[in-house]
């Protein structure tokens, strides 16, 4: 889907596959930008292991959430 690219960086590779995307569809579907994150250590790991476990059951909290969308 994406021809190889000079860009080695992790943003560089992103920026390549959503550009390819958005060409291929038409129109863009993605997110302006991103927040990352260096994981520094286990209690770390396990905190955002956590989030993103239970983040799923929280969706009906979200103020955006629409039931049967």
């Amino acid at each position: 889907m994406c021809a190889p690219t000079r860009r080695s960086s992790i943003p560089g590779i992103l920026h390549g596959m959503k550009e390819a995307v958005t060409k291929t569809i038409g129109f863009p579907i993605w997110q302006k930008s991103y927040h990352d994150h260096i994981i520094r250590g286990e209690a770390d790991y396990r905190r955002i292991w956590e989030y993103i476990e239970t983040n799923p059951a929280k969706w009906r909290e979200d103020c955006y959430y629409e039931e049967g969308k």
